[in-house]
């Protein structure tokens, strides 16, 4: 199965600073990719990178096979690549209901709608008409997810989705991005909980400074020694 996301030897920067250098991957139809590293690593530029929030200085991003280097991120979510970001970015005072709706793009993949995401989420459809702000950490975690599916991506950039959130909730987020592999959505996914990650995952890869050091099947890059000492704490 050939690529649908490519990232060839990309570097990026803030000013002088170079935050991520020489930095090459790979993401397929349906798959789940995790990236994993300590703070610090790179991983968040690397997602801002191919969602043109961040400008790449080197190298190339190739999606459907055509290069979109420093494209626009409103462009890129209309083509089908939508960024989940860290901190979730909803819109605190506009209800569940207005923060789904609010979506004008559509990218090409599975369609989706209100019923769509409401099934999904039970507890959104509870919580319809309350404002975005009320809600739990969770509950906003499933709206930013909720809200990502409502442009019909092919490939959605998760950024540490489960950050601050109970275990119920971890459980219940990373299992829904699982799922999405069946309707063949390719999610690449920034994790800090690296073990919950890498059961849902069917590759990783790992950063460090900057840079990828290791890749992997998820049961590779799990069982390897220096991996479970360094990140796993075993």
């Amino acid at each position: 199965m050939s690529d649908l996301l490519s990232v060839q030897r990309i570097s990026a920067a803030y000013g002088k600073v170079v935050a991520i250098r020489d930095v090459s991957l790979s993401l397929r139809e349906g798959e789940v990719v995790a990236i994993l590293g300590a703070n610090g690593a790179g991983k968040t530029t690397l997602l801002n990178a191919i969602s043109g929030v961040v400008p790449i200085t080197d190298g190339d991003i190739r999606y459907g096979g055509a290069s979109i280097r420093n494209r626009k991120p409103w462009a890129l979510c209309r083509s089908g690549i939508v960024h989940v970001p860290e901190g979730r970015e909803i819109f605190p005072a506009l209800s569940v209901e207005a923060n789904l709706k609010i979506v004008d793009a559509r990218g090409g993949g599975p369609e989706f709608g209100l019923d769509d995401i409401f099934q999904m989420f039970p507890r959104l459809l509870e919580r319809r008409e309350q404002h975005a702000g009320s809600l739990s950490g969770g509950e906003q975690q499933m709206l930013a997810i909720g809200r990502g599916l409502m442009t019909c991506p092919r490939v959605i950039l998760f950024d540490e989705p489960s950050l601050g959130l109970s275990p119920f909730f971890v459980k219940f987020v990373l299992g829904a991005i699982g799922g999405l592999k069946r309707k063949g959505i390719a999610s690449l996914l920034v994790e800090q909980n690296m073990r919950a990650a890498l059961r849902i995952a069917d590759r990783a890869y790992v950063m460090r400074t900057g840079q990828v050091v290791r890749s992997g099947t998820a049961a590779e890059i799990g069982a390897a020694p220096d991996i479970q000492e360094a990140y796993l704490g075993a």
